[in-house]
């Protein structure tokens, strides 16, 4: 049985190396306690007690909820050495966060809270599962709703489009479970430091078509799965962005491993590499000066030979020859295709785009195992360059 959640999802799209390496390899890396991840955890953690609370038919008021907070707060806060300026600016933040959400809700009478901080499963295919944690729902007449609290100092773009297919999905488990209690399902995103809430409702067919999606990503997965057990190489590959530099698997991925590299090669010492790598760079762009000024001094020449009528210039110790040739482009695909059919031509010319063909087997579109007896794979390594 497969189980999935949104992160482990959204961690293949961001990188499906960084996939392998957390999920399929089970590499976990050493996180260290910060600020913001305490925020959160006691924030949270507080809301809970609250909404708790409240569903066992009892208010606490804001000096108990201030009094819990700050007792799971300081349990936690020991954990990180110094940075007293950041601690005294992250505890003014949580008082403001609580105060303001407790004022803005009380006396909480308009609510049925039915979950706060659970654990569920989406079915999503046959042996696959979808894992997931809310952090509240509750019932208005007969409407779900799902909230999610935000401790971000960034309010979000309006699409959303992250949040919105989490809670989404969601609704699908809530739909799964619930499906007789209810007649809508919203979803609410409590941005806590904006004091501000985000209240959407979620149409059916958005929630099949979020399924949909999800249900072929994890099926993806499953098949890379299946072909890195059986020894094929690069299922998994990285995908460089701007989200590397946050990566705790760059010591290892080979975008970024010989950076920390420290061993030292049989053939070359690690300072010979790097020598190299660097006199190919300064080489390349030896290259590229001299191609532009080759370019200038080609169409100097040209326009020097057309002037005089000249066929060939001579230097000191050469000459260069100057020729006319005509060369053809194809302008309008389509009215050529049809002279080439008007004339019974067009086998003899015809010509299938190998770059096309290419692209849509990388992209999925043609399965090479279907064409391997009219296409030839070819392997290559590609340089490109760029300074550190």
């Amino acid at each position: 049985m497969a189980v999935y959640s949104f992160s482990q999802i959204q961690t293949y799209l961001q990188c499906p190396l960084s996939y392998k390496f957390k999920y399929v390899d089970k590499i976990r890396p050493e996180f260290e306690e910060n600020l913001h991840l305490i925020l959160w955890t006691t924030v949270h953690g507080a809301l809970q007690y609250l909404y708790e609370k409240i569903n066992n038919f009892h208010t606490p008021s804001l000096e108990e909820l201030d009094d819990y907070f700050l007792k799971n707060y300081k349990e936690q806060i020991q954990k990180i050495k110094d940075l007293d300026e950041e601690k005294k600016e992250f505890e003014t933040r949580w008082i403001e966060y609580l105060q303001q959400f407790y004022k803005e809700h009380y006396p909480f009478k308009d609510i049925k809270v039915i979950w706060t901080e659970i654990q569920l499963y989406i079915d999503l295919w046959d042996n696959i599962k979808f894992q997931w944690f809310i952090d509240r729902l509750d019932k208005k007449g007969d409407t779900f709703v799902i909230t999610d609290y935000k401790t971000n100092k960034k309010l979000p773009t309006q699409d959303k489009a992250y949040y919105m297919e989490q809670l989404t999905l969601y609704a699908l488990g809530i739909t799964q479970k619930y499906w007789k209690y209810f007649n809508k399902i919203y979803w609410n995103l409590e941005y806590l430091h904006f004091d501000y809430q985000d209240f959407w409702e979620i149409k059916k067919e958005d929630i099949q078509k979020v399924a949909n999606k999800y249900k072929n990503l994890s099926l993806e997965i499953e098949t890379k799965k299946a072909e890195h057990w059986l020894w094929i190489e690069d299922v998994f590959e990285p995908k460089e962005s701007p989200l590397c530099r946050f990566c705790n698997y760059k010591e290892i991925c080979p975008l970024f491993s010989h950076f920390y590299w420290k061993v030292t090669d049989t053939d070359f010492s690690e300072d010979t590499i790097k020598a190299m790598i660097d006199e190919y760079i300064n080489l390349n762009e030896q290259k590229k000066d001299i191609d532009d000024k080759m370019k200038k001094n080609k169409e100097i020449l040209q326009s020097f030979a057309k002037r005089h009528k000249l066929k060939k210039l001579y230097g000191k110790w050469w000459y260069v020859s100057l020729s006319n040739m005509i060369n053809y482009s194809i302008k309008d695909k389509e009215k050529l295709k049809a002279y080439l059919e008007k004339t019974n031509q067009l086998d003899k010319f015809l010509d299938i785009d190998k770059y096309k063909i290419a692209k849509a087997i990388k992209e999925n579109q043609l399965k090479f195992k279907n064409l391997q007896d009219a296409v030839k794979e070819n392997k290559i390594i590609i340089f490109r360059t760029k300074k550190n």
